[in-house]
């Protein structure tokens, strides 16, 4: 059981470590001329070519997920994310994009899991939620301020219940990670984003090394690995667990804008951090509250 629960920590902390590649490569390639909408589509359906690239070469074993399971989940954890949150950064800073998404994501897979997988509300797990949810508003700080609009907010947390969702029907439909079903999730990913790209106006910037680059390592890191570690957390862990561990991207973030962009962490950036671990202390039990009920013994 102790195994387990590492395991699940540490792919949940890598999926995390793996996002917070996206904000320094979009960076790249908004520079290069890319939009949104655009860098969406193609760093999933390049993630998925590369995939099945990988996946002739190792001849792993398929899985018995089935598609059906696969278009649900990439539906709430591709599209429903990317799309929300491609439209609610052109009403709202990207500051305020994150938290929002963030909380409404670890909110909707605690009471998701509640409604749908009969999980137990703990105080732990509220408190734990709450503190790290903190620690984030306290890291982007006054630049929750900036552009505020309702609808940039509620677009945000249509992008971040989805995620949670996408954890929760995970679990619920008992569907084991893996590169294949990785891959067959950024299939139907890049049939639902091809939509909102094209009436977006699907618009290729300068191809320059630097955003091949990028668009590889977006292809890589975030969408290959990334959802591999979460789906693969999401076997070991409660959805609340895997969404409240992967709180910690920001502070992955500014270490990677630190060493990638030279850009030096704010003094919020401390004070962020300690809550958010100290909410995920509470979210996994490393500090409990209350006691643990006795297991009755037999006579």
């Amino acid at each position: 059981m102790q195994a387990s629960f590492s395991k699940g920590v540490i792919f949940a902390l890598s999926a995390a470590a793996l996002n917070a590649t996206i904000g320094v490569l979009s960076k790249v390639l908004m520079s290069n001329g890319f939009t949104a909408s655009s860098v969406a589509v193609i760093k999933t359906v390049l993630g998925c070519l590369l995939l099945s690239a990988l996946l002739l070469f190792i001849k792993r074993p398929a899985t018995t997920a089935k598609w059906t399971q696969a278009a649900i989940c990439a539906f709430l954890g591709i599209f429903v994310l990317f799309h929300f949150e491609t439209a609610a950064y052109r009403h709202y800073a990207a500051a305020g994009v994150v938290v929002m998404l963030m909380a409404s994501a670890s909110i909707s897979s605690i009471v998701l899991g509640r409604i749908i997988l009969k999980d137990a509300i703990t105080a732990n797990a509220t408190v734990g939620a709450a503190l790290a949810i903190a620690g984030i508003a306290v890291i982007f700080g006054a630049d929750l301020q900036q552009g505020f609009t309702l609808q940039g907010v509620a677009l945000a947390s249509m992008a971040g219940c989805g995620y949670g969702a996408f954890s929760v029907a995970m679990k619920r439909m008992g569907v084991s990670g893996g590169l294949h079903f990785t891959r067959q999730l950024l299939f139907f990913g890049s049939l639902y984003l091809l939509m909102p790209a094209s009436a977006d106006g699907f618009v290729i910037g300068e191809l320059s090394p630097w955003a091949i680059a990028a668009l590889l390592a977006l292809a890589a890191l975030p969408t290959i690995l990334g959802f591999f570690c979460t789906t693969k957390a999401i076997e070991y862990l409660k959805p609340s667990q895997v969404q409240a561990l992967e709180l910690t991207e920001p502070l992955f973030a500014a270490l990677l804008a630190f060493v990638v962009l030279n850009e030096v962490p704010r003094e919020s950036l401390y004070p962020g951090a300690l809550l958010i671990i100290l909410g995920l202390c509470f979210s996994n039990e490393l500090i409990r509250l209350g006691r643990k009920k006795p297991v009755p013994s037999r006579a």
